[in-house]
Order: structure tokens, then sequence, then C-alpha cells
């Protein structure tokens, strides 16, 4: 029966109920309007109620088709949402760790911290440069100059900028002789086209070895992941230690690495002794003390396993940078010493600024490990009153003091001492000088 008879019906009933006649014939007439009405309204809401639940009920069977795959959809934009978030974070992080180099820079309205989680995750070369390769000297289609291989490769522009080309089952190896104790290595690695078909078994990574060789190393520490999409070890990190080394380890980090695929990421390693630090995108995701024991990482061998150039995959590293970074903070730290002056305040304050805070939560972790009572000194440039410099550099240290006991340190094992510019390290005639007396020292007692 239609909306239209059943109104009409329902509207007659409610007629009969009130009929009558002479004086009360207008009113029952509006009466009866009014119920009319009424009764469309309530068949209406019926009606959009019975089609509502017919609907959901299709859309239910289109969407929850297969129940396994709608929660893993739903978990990959959820996942994605994170990361999204993330990385609008951590751009912002780095726009803040990279700005105001010097102590004397103003303090901006958004110079404190908005949220009470900070995170030592990120890390920034600044070390004397070893080596650089943008590959400006080399031709277009030519192999570097500066590189050797096994397999051949070629200069390529990418975006109108320069990048070696690795052909497949290749090594190649940056002709720098052996590297220092510690250093940190940047690069970006390119891929284009890296789809399922013809990358079964591909894989990219890094050998870090004591032999200056282009065969496979004896004895090596090899950091990689799969670039087959289909590969169940996709989104996982290898790092994997094998030959004749004493600290044997094979495991694969779970990291979302099929995201990073067709585009240029950035990768940091840092080497310091025996420990690997991995940065992507300026994000940690790997930190293993003692992957590199034995002498490890004197050297490092590039490799690309599979890939199909007639498939016109694309894999490529450009902005090639090695620096030789200072020992990591851990280390000075349980040797008794560590001086730094990248610990920064607002100009004329004891106030922290936030872009300190990730290397004073390295300082927490290292004096944590080593349970030992330190003595924190300030310091401070030349400029200004001698006794206020004094006393600033008194407030400073309490300062630092004040926010390692934030991150669970008893202050009964921090111990303040403030010189001003009594104790300079360099010349207070020049801005870098001055940069560098102003400072923070952490003794051992």
């Amino acid at each position: 029966m239609r909306t239209s008879q059943i109104i009409c019906k329902l509207g007659s009933a409610i007629l009969l109920l009130f009929l009558s006649t002479g004086a009360e014939a207008q009113f029952i007439e509006r009466l009866g309007k009014k119920a009319q009405k009424a009764a469309e309204r309530t068949v209406e809401r019926r009606v959009e109620n019975e089609a509502s639940k017919k609907t959901d009920k299709a859309l239910d069977e289109v969407l929850e088709g297969d129940g396994k795959s709608s929660k893993k959809e739903k978990k990959e934009k959820t996942s994605s949402s994170k990361e999204e978030k993330s990385e609008s974070s951590n751009s912002k992080k780095e726009k803040s760790a990279s700005s105001g180099s010097k102590e004397e820079s103003s303090t901006s309205a958004g110079s404190k911290s908005s949220s009470n989680i900070v995170t030592g995750s990120q890390f920034f070369p600044d070390g004397a440069l070893l080596f650089n390769e943008n590959f400006s000297k080399d031709a277009q289609g030519d192999f570097p100059a500066n590189w050797n291989t096994n397999s051949g490769g070629e200069v390529i522009l990418v975006n109108g900028e320069k990048a070696l080309r690795f052909y497949p089952n290749g090594r190649y190896i940056v002709k720098t002789g052996a590297l220092p104790e510690n250093y940190a290595l940047e690069f970006d690695l390119i891929t284009e086209n890296l789809d399922s078909k013809g990358l079964a078994g591909s894989r990219f990574g890094l050998d870090f070895t004591d032999e200056q060789s282009l065969d496979r190393p004896k004895s090596a520490a090899r950091f990689g992941f799969s670039l087959w999409k289909a590969s169940t070890t996709c989104n996982q990190l290898l790092v994997e230690s094998f030959g004749q080394v004493s600290n044997k380890m094979n495991n694969h980090i779970p990291f979302k690495m099929q995201d990073k695929f067709n585009t240029s990421t950035h990768f940091t390693m840092v080497v310091n002794g025996s420990r690997l630090r991995v940065y992507i995108n300026n994000d940690k995701t790997i930190d293993l003390p003692s992957f590199l024991s034995d002498n490890l990482a004197r050297y490092i061998q590039f490799y690309l396993r599979g890939t199909d150039m007639n498939e016109k995959h694309v894999v490529a590293i450009a902005n090639i940078k090695i620096t030789e970074e200072g020992n990591d903070i851990r280390s000075q730290i349980l040797k008794g010493r560590f001086t730094t002056n990248k610990i920064l305040f607002a100009s004329g304050s004891d106030e922290i600024e936030s872009a300190s805070f990730t290397i004073l939560n390295d300082v927490a972790d290292a004096i944590k490990s080593g349970n030992a009572t330190f003595k924190i000194i300030g310091h401070t440039d030349s400029d200004g009153d001698e006794d206020k410099n004094l006393e600033l550099s008194r407030k400073r240290a309490e300062s630092v003091k004040k926010y390692l006991a934030s991150k669970g340190i008893s202050s009964s094992m921090l111990i303040t001492e403030g010189k001003g510019e009594a104790d300079p390290v360099a010349s207070n005639n020049t801005a870098e000088g001055k940069a560098q007396n102003r400072r923070v020292e952490f003794i051992k007692n």
C-alpha cells in the first residue's frame, strides 16, 4: 500500500472519530487537517526508519564483506593518521632545534614546550666534514670518480639534482680510507617504480666492516631492508652481524619502510665506537650499543640485491656526507667529563630554551647509567658586568640541575657551580669564540 493511501485512510478514520454537525463542523475540519498532517509525519518517520535500516544493512554488507580486510584498512588508516601527526610534530621539533644557534637570541612566544613529553629522538650532525658528495663534477651517465663498485652504476638526474643509481646485485664503497671511531653518515635514498613486479628477494642496505674490499665481507654488521612490497619482511629493518664477531645479532625491527618507497628518504647513521644509531627522516629508529664491536665500521659498503633494470626500478643515493663527530654523550659522561655549548638559554636569563631539551635528556640518561655524583658548572662570555655574569652562570647551572631532577635524577647527586666569564676556552673578541665560552660542564665527582 502506498504512503499516500495510508495517510488518507488514517486521516479519514480520525475524522470519523470527531464527526459532528452544526457549530462544531469548522472546528472538526481544522482538527481533521491537523490530525492528517500528524499522521503524515508519523508515517514518513516510519518509512524513513525502515529505509535507514535497510540502507545500513546494505552498507554493512559492502564495507564488512571481509571482516579481516575491513579491520586491516581501519588499522592502516589509524596508523597513517598517527604518522602524519608524528611527521608534523617532528617537523616542528626540527625547526625548533635548528633555530637560534647563538645563546643571545631573543626569546620567542613559542619558546616554551607545549607538551610535557620530550624525546631525544633526533640528531643533527655538526662535526668536521670528512666527505661530501653531490656528484657535481661527474657527467650524467658516468660512474662517479670518488666511488668503486663491482657491478656498475651511473649518475642520473632526479628533479634536476644528481644522484648515483645502483645497478642490481652490486656493492659500492667511497674512496675515503678508514673512517674514525666516531662519525655520522648522511644520505638521501631515492627510489622509483618499486612495485611488486620483479622485486622478489630484492634488498638494499649497508655493511659496516673492517675490510676495504668490494667482495662480501667476511665479518660485518649489516643494516638493510626488503624492497619487495609483497615480502613478509618489507616493513622490517634487518640488523645482523656475522663472521668473526664477538657480538652476534640477527633481528628484524618493525618499521613501515614500505611507506618510504617511490620517494626520497633521508638517512643519518651515527657511529660511536661500537654503538650504531639510525635516524630515518630525522627520527631515531635504531640504537644498538654494541652492534659495531670488534672495530667494525672503519669501512662502509652500500649494497643492492635484486631489482630489474627492464622494469625501470630505480634505487639511487644523493647528498652523501660524512662528518667526524665527538664521542657520544654517554661515553663522555662515564669517562668523567662532558662539556657542551648546545644547552641554550634565553638572552640574559636562566630560562632553558626548548631546543636544548634533547641534549639534556641524553645527559640525564647517561648520568642515570653511571650512578655517580656530578658537578654542573655554568660559564658565560665576557659581555656585560662581570659580577652579573657570575651570578647568571650560577643560576643557569641551577636551572640545568632542576631540569635533570625532573627527569628522575636525585638532587643529591647534582652539585652546581658558576664561573661566569673567568674560564674562557676561546677568544671573546669574536661571535664564534663567545658562543664557545657560553657552555655547561658536567664533571664526575
